[in-house]
């Protein structure tokens, strides 16, 4: 059962926002919950523009990574481009790789294999691709921040090296890079800016394009860096709405082949494409290229020129999609058969494991598990003598600091607050699994092992509207930090039975006496026996527009539901 807390605001200031500003009361409880309190912040939450960017020279270590980078188009040296295999770093990868080509560069790209390399900077594979492309310049692209022996042992293989990264920097930096930029770094002057790593080389871009005045490549990447911004899970705020949201508008208007044949291939339209198209559609068809070993023809499908070769590549994407699909299925089979046998009372600390369970998938099943049984939950996959996870953690509970307790039984880890990256020895797992455990127990209430729905506010049936939804959309994108608002209404009629959806999904109509609207709880099929006809109940949703058979209705979308 979920705990409902319906949000707290300042009535002042949804009063300062409702008076004069032609704001509804609903609109304004929205806004003041996610801090926009003043006409001043609803103005650039609304209206902000590319404009209304940061300059992007103000990060520190812009001036000389431009300056290297223009020298090194000048003098028509190698460049090489070393990214991380999700879909920030591919999406950065795309954008930088296209401005460089654009520019006149000798540019190429490279990434890690998750099987075969691991994530971060590796010398070795870099020393075999110089063999064949001698660079002289290498462009890290989320990732690097950490890889301080690495960047020491290119140096002294002549090639310059500039990081661009937005993950959380060590005490010491790899500070032999000709630039750093990283927003996390202390004084890097965007300490305030959540950018993705993608965002990071959208800036570079930005002061590039400055100083070369290539301005008309910028539409290309911002519409991928709207892309990565999202699927990478960044706060949709600030600097990272602007982009997302401008990024979308370009999208709608123009598009490249390889955006064409994506969108295509995931059945979105074009022109009516929103954030959530990203973070359910087009990311996960991304990630299962990394996923599943090689993301290279995600970013050959985004900078191909040819239609075909972009439709053959979007095609590929879908099908190892679906291999990615099958895998998660058959291992969240295997992971839900050993949570049968675990004394859920008294696991606070879900760490399950087995042989050769494939690794690209395990982070997606463990948090499929860690919101099903809401607890941290690590899922681990055992070769030979050693063993390689990913945990998930809830809310409250930073995994990252619970791990540095546990220092001498891992190999290595890494990650942040809600997910992590584990290496340790097969035989240290049951230590782990214990230790975690006991320590979940003496540190944190049990209280926050109650998952919580959070309700922005309570409506009345009979506001939903078409005035309603487009003051809705202007709250638009949704994502970290500015989530989709949930809504609450009390004692309203089920009016109709549940109807089962492909055995996982439930759909139902409910009124108030006057207005009357589908309900759809997708993946709520627990919660059938709780809905009876004509009985009331109180609904926790979304709202959202649907086109069916030439006919647009609002259909709220389930959270939760309680009988009264």
């Amino acid at each position: 059962m979920y705990k409902w807390s319906l949000k707290q605001f300042d009535f002042k200031s949804v009063s300062r926002l409702t008076t004069g500003n032609q704001i509804p009361e609903f609109l304004a409880k929205l806004l003041v919950i996610r801090g926009i309190d003043t006409p001043d912040k609803v103005e650039r939450f609304f209206n902000g523009t590319m404009e209304d960017l940061h300059d992007p020279f103000l990060m520190k270590g812009m001036e000389a990574a431009v300056t290297r980078i223009v020298e090194a188009l000048d003098r028509k040296e190698k460049i090489i481009i070393y990214g991380d295999y999700d879909v920030d770093g591919i999406s950065a990868i795309v954008i930088l790789k296209q401005f460089l080509t654009e520019a006149g560069g000798d540019v190429t790209y490279t990434l890690p294999n998750r099987f075969k390399d691991g994530y971060g900077v590796k010398v070795d594979k870099l020393i075999e691709e110089r063999k064949q492309f001698p660079f002289r310049l290498l462009i890290t692209v989320d990732c690097g921040i950490k890889a301080v022996e690495e960047v020491n042992a290119l140096t002294e293989m002549g090639v310059d090296v500039i990081i661009t990264d937005h993950h959380e920097p060590d005490k010491e930096l790899p500070d032999k890079a000709v630039a750093i930029l990283n927003p996390k770094v202390p004084g890097s002057g965007f300490e305030h800016e959540p950018l993705a790593g993608v965002g990071v080389v959208f800036k570079l871009v930005q002061a590039l394009s400055q100083r070369t005045s290539l301005t008309e490549t910028l539409d290309f990447a911002l519409k991928i860096v709207s892309i990565g911004t999202v699927a990478d899970l960044v706060p949709l705020l600030s600097e990272n709405r602007i982009l997302v949201k401008e990024g979308l508008k370009a999208i709608q208007k123009t598009s490249t082949r390889g955006l064409e044949a994506m969108l295509e291939s995931c059945n979105i339209d074009r022109e009516s494409i929103a954030s959530v198209d990203i973070s359910y559609k087009i990311a996960p068809r991304i990630n299962a290229l990394g996923r599943l070993g090689d993301a290279t023809n995600a970013i050959e499908m985004f900078t191909t020129n040819t239609e075909t070769d972009a439709r053959e590549y979007a095609k590929y994407m879908n099908r190892k999609n679906a291999e990615r699909q099958r895998l998660e299925k058959t291992l969240e089979s295997m992971v839900m058969n050993q949570i049968e046998q675990e004394d859920m009372e008294n696991t606070r600390f879900l760490l399950l494991s087995g042989t050769d369970w494939h690794k690209g998938v395990i982070g997606i099943v463990a948090s499929k598990v860690q919101k099903k049984h809401y607890r941290p939950v690590g899922i681990v996959s055992i070769e030979d003598d050693m063993a390689f996870g990913s945990i998930r953690s809830i809310e409250g509970i930073n995994i990252i600091d619970v791990l540095e307790n546990f220092e001498s039984l891992l190999s290595s880890y890494g990650g942040h607050q809600q997910a992590a990256g584990i290496t340790l020895k097969r035989d240290n797992l049951q230590a782990l699994k214990e230790g975690v455990n006991e320590y979940l127990f003496q540190h944190f209430p049990e209280e926050l092992f109650t998952p919580k729905i959070e309700i922005d506010c309570e409506v009345e049936f009979s506001l939903i509207d078409d005035v309603f939804y487009e003051q809705l959309k202007k709250v638009e994108p949704f994502g970290i930090g500015n989530p989709q608002p949930v809504f609450m209404v009390k004692d309203v009629i089920i009016e109709t039975e549940p109807e089962l959806i492909n055995g996982r999904h439930i759909k139902f109509e409910a009124s108030d006496g006057l207005h009357r609207f589908e309900v759809i709880g997708y993946n709520k099929v627990h919660l059938d026996e709780r809905i009876q006809k004509f009985e009331s109940a109180d609904l926790v949703f979304s709202v959202e527009k649907v086109k069916w058979n030439r006919r647009m209705y609002f259909q709220l979308n389930l959270v939760d539901l309680r009988r009264r």
